[in-house]
């Protein structure tokens, strides 16, 4: 009795208040979660900002490093583009027997015999008709009179603008003007001598890839420590190679043939100098959107300069535009296939990129290099969806 009435007497006596919210045996207690775990994406997306940040100063390093050497990187990526247009040619050589210097040699003599009497032509019609530009524009001007409204207004606020200079010059004191020689010649000197000095730089290179660029692409491979990575490189190596040549050696017949047939059409029209203006178009259409319309545009000037109506001179750019159009829209993408095609909207930034970056020069570079961009991340799965977004 006494048993039974202290076990009922302990279960009826209230708990202490710690022995009441303390955990029973049976029960494990839950650590405490920390607070960043209940914003697991915040949390993941801090944990990338550094590494984010890194590849932007990275990059941004790379594009300052572009410009402000792009003496020495603009004749090297240039020589190696050429090398890849050219490379064709070296293996075919090959098959006869022709070691790679000697073929390299043969395919710049007659690179440079190409350029040289292509320009020896072409300088002199070109050099007379910017020659005589300043004087014929008053014609083009007055042919386009009734399609400018506003030049009678503008040339009357320049009458008042310049009445109102004149009044402001009698009322204050004459002020001595002092003439100093200009400096456009240097420039000009110093132009062209960057020039001839890239050129030269370029042929160079362009030399030494063609005889030996399978050469170095061998011992580029032979220093990769396992066999996945040289596999994997020789794998990258062979379609830039490949695809880039057959790219740039399609653009070429297509802009050649496109020029062949600007010039015969422009011929039958009767604009002087079809050859000049042939070539024009093949070298322009070059350069995605940017060169046609500098083409479409000469082209209109030329034909307003030679034909009477402004109907007939506009005939000659007209010929142009339809047959680009006819070759951008379908021949081009008939034959390149989808393989080879790019993002349109990605093709007009990088021109505006290496436009910037490397001028002339760097349009003509911008689809080569956004193609080997595109070819390099589709061999990686990590730039995989970089590749794709890239892609036509």
């Amino acid at each position: 009795m006494e048993v039974e009435e202290a076990r009922q007497t302990l279960e009826e006596t209230p708990l202490p208040l710690e022995a009441e919210f303390a955990p029973r045996q049976h029960e494990v207690a839950k650590p405490e979660l920390p607070l960043m775990s209940k914003f697991d994406g915040s949390s993941k997306a801090l944990r990338l900002l550094p590494a984010v940040s890194t590849v932007g100063l990275f990059l941004l390093g790379i594009i300052v490093l572009l410009y402000f050497a792009r003496v020495f990187f603009l004749p090297l990526v240039l020589a190696l583009v050429l090398s890849f247009l050219f490379r064709p040619v070296i293996k075919w050589m090959a098959r006869f027997k022709v070691p790679a210097p000697l073929g390299a040699a043969v395919v710049l003599a007659g690179l440079l015999f190409v350029v040289g009497n292509g320009v020896s032509h072409l300088t002199k019609p070109a050099t007379e008709f910017v020659g005589s530009l300043p004087a014929n524009l008053r014609r083009v001007e007055t042919k386009l009179r009734r399609f400018i409204r506003h030049a009678e207004q503008l040339s009357k606020a320049a009458a008042q603008v310049e009445d109102m200079t004149k009044g402001n010059t009698e009322e204050t004191p004459a002020t001595k003007v002092e003439v100093k020689p200009s400096k456009w010649a240097d420039g000009l000197f110093l132009t062209t001598t960057t020039l001839v000095a890239g050129a030269i730089e370029t042929i160079v290179l362009l030399y030494f890839l063609l005889a030996y660029g399978e050469l170095f692409l061998q011992k580029l491979v032979k220093v990769l420590p396992n066999f996945h990575e040289k596999r994997k490189a020789a794998a990258i190596a062979h379609e830039v190679q490949q695809n880039i040549s057959v790219f740039l050696f399609t653009i070429t017949l297509i802009n050649v043939c496109l020029g062949t047939l600007v010039g015969l059409g422009v011929y039958l029209v009767g604009l002087g100098n079809p050859i000049l203006w042939g070539a024009t178009a093949a070298l322009l259409n070059f350069i995605p959107y940017f060169g046609p319309i500098v083409g479409v545009c000469i082209l209109a000037l030329a034909g307003l300069l030679t034909f009477d109506s402004v109907g007939h001179g506009l005939v000659p750019p007209l010929i142009y535009l339809g047959l680009h159009a006819l070759e951008s829209n379908f021949i081009t993408p008939l034959i390149l296939g989808r393989r080879l095609t790019l993002n349109p909207l990605l093709i007009f930034i990088s021109l505006m990129f290496w436009t910037w970056l490397w001028g002339v020069p760097g349009a003509l570079l911008s689809v080569p290099l956004l193609m080997m961009l595109k070819i390099f991340c589709d061999h990686f799965k990590l730039l995989a969806p970089i590749g794709e977004f890239l892609s036509g």
